[in-house]
């Protein structure tokens, strides 16, 4: 999750849908790729496990639309890891980064200090973490991990995409549900032009599959990953996840996949797909990052205020001052983890200042999904985290990947859409103006955006109307054949839009 940060727009109201804006084509200076930043990813290898563990309980979920029948499975994830710690012996919980329990009458003093000693420990350990070479890893064959995954598969197929979905840090798959919900149920037709909001006629969007997929670290997939999970996490490993799941993975799915599904090293076999992704914050770097390393199997993606800002941690100042350099990890670590029942935690959270902007129909799922029994033999006792504090802010602790993410956007040759928070804070830094997020959002050659100027960083929880909408005009300009075919066109039909909408 991103901390939420203070409004720079008057908030839309119930049944309101927020004012979409448009950044103007880039004009400015962009600085230079820093050395290192295009470097290859570490090969894969063939997934060493032979059987996947079994799903985790979950309560069930609102049925996919008519016409689309909905199944569960275990991805291999990618392998090996390019971080010797990103595998180990944790589990949900305890954190690996706390050193002893917290006393029963811990005071509000003993627990900043024991937040700020775990998160120095959590720092540490990634800043410290070897990227290891594939002969090395191969010599000390970690465990597999894997992926939890939920497809929504028509079932009379019309030649329509493949959608890929991923999520936020901190969060899960099932957030991506009311949206996916609300496009499906719109008319084929095209509607209006991303970004330009032109008129669109002619083309179709159809949809004929919809993957779902929770991080190794993240939601059900830390159930599957019990007792392996490590204490550090790269956003490169993040990304040759993704790119595992559609290069190995999904082209040997056929329409009766079991629970566990399986990996192939030859990339042209299986069935062929039109492939697009659809990314949240982190989710959103890990799709950059795939499609900038195999650009042929990914026709388009659609960016929700990615985490792909130009900014790099410093190997030095990580070391010098720590909690400066990762102000993010302290605030994940003080997430509360525990509570006596889910109904306690429903009362502590809703009406939270981080969660009151959320849209019912997400912190419902949020409530079902990322909210889990401490004791799956107790349903109706304690319950914690689906995603543990301490892997959000393990992801927090990154030292290149929001860089690496948009170093690599520029080489993208796909069609490009960001749909951004009004609120720049995450994307450009906090207290500053929206100029490191305009660049962004004009890198890619054949990039388009909007933004949803009523919104925080976590678009799609706060606002997943107009999420939709912004998909569904993605979707349309591309089946309309509309989307441009040079930065050169897309930027003059930005400049040649009527009538004028919010500037950032």
């Amino acid at each position: 999750m991103a901390k939420r940060a203070k409004r720079q727009s008057r908030r839309a109201q119930p049944g309101e849908k927020s004012p979409i804006g448009v950044y103007p084509p880039f004009t400015g200076t962009v600085p230079p790729i820093p050395d290192g930043a295009l470097r290859p990813f570490l090969p894969f290898l063939p997934h060493p496990e032979t059987t996947a563990p079994p799903p985790p309980p979950r309560p069930d979920l609102a049925p996919p639309p008519p016409g689309f029948t909905r199944s569960y499975h275990a991805a291999p994830a990618a392998y090996p890891k390019e971080l010797k710690e990103a595998t180990g012996a944790a589990s949900r919980l305890p954190s690996p980064f706390r050193k002893s329990a917290p006393s029963e009458n811990e005071t509000k003093e003993e627990r900043s200090a024991r937040v700020t000693a775990e998160s120095v420990e959590c720092i540490r350990i990634r800043t410290d973490a070897t990227q290891w070479s594939l002969d090395e890893a191969k010599a000390a064959a970690p465990p597999g991990l894997w992926l939890a995954a939920e497809r929504w598969r028509r079932d009379k197929p019309t030649g329509g995409v493949t959608l890929v979905c991923t999520h936020a840090n901190g969060l899960h798959k099932e957030h991506w549900h009311p949206i996916l919900h609300d496009i499906l149920a719109r008319p084929a037709a095209a509607t209006e032009a991303f970004g330009t909001l032109a008129p669109l006629t002619g083309g179709q969007v159809t949809i004929d599959e919809i993957w779902l997929l929770d991080d190794t670290n993240h939601g059900a997939s830390v159930d599957l990953n019990a007792g392996r999970l490590g204490a550090a996490q790269s956003w490169v490993d993040d990304s040759r996840d993704v790119l595992n799941f559609v290069q190995h993975v999904l082209p040997r799915v056929d329409d009766d996949a079991g629970w566990q599904l399986r990996w192939g090293a030859a990339t042209g076999a299986g069935r062929p797909r039109t492939v697009i992704g659809l990314g949240h914050s982190f989710g959103g770097n890990g799709l950059v990052q795939a499609a900038h390393a195999r650009p042929d199997l990914f026709s388009g993606l659609f960016l929700v205020d990615p985490m792909t800002p130009n900014h790099f941690v410093n190997h030095d100042d990580a070391v010098r001052n720590p909690l400066q350099s990762y102000y993010m990890v302290p605030a994940a670590m003080r997430r509360r983890d525990i509570w006596p029942s889910r109904a306690e935690a429903y009362k502590a959270l809703r009406d939270s200042p981080f969660f009151a902007p959320w849209a019912d129909s997400i912190f419902d799922l949020y409530m079902t999904h990322g909210i889990v029994p401490v004791d799956y033999s107790k349903p109706d006792g304690a319950v914690t985290l689906a995603t543990p504090a301490w892997c959000e802010a393990a992801v927090f602790c990154e030292p290149g990947g929001p860089g690496i993410g948009w170093a690599k956007l520029k080489s993208l040759s796909m069609p490009v859409a960001f749909a951004m928070a009004g609120d720049t804070s995450a994307t450009s830094g906090p207290g500053k103006g929206p100029g490191r997020t305009h660049e962004m959002v004009w890198r890619a050659a054949l990039s388009r955006n909007e933004i949803i100027v009523d919104a925080g960083h976590l678009v799609v929880q706060e606002r997943p109307v107009d999420t939709a909408d912004s998909l569904w005009r993605f979707l349309s300009t591309l089946s309309a054949g509309k989307w441009g075919a040079s930065e050169g066109e897309i930027r003059a039909a930005y400049d040649a839009a009527a009538p004028p909408r919010p500037r950032l």
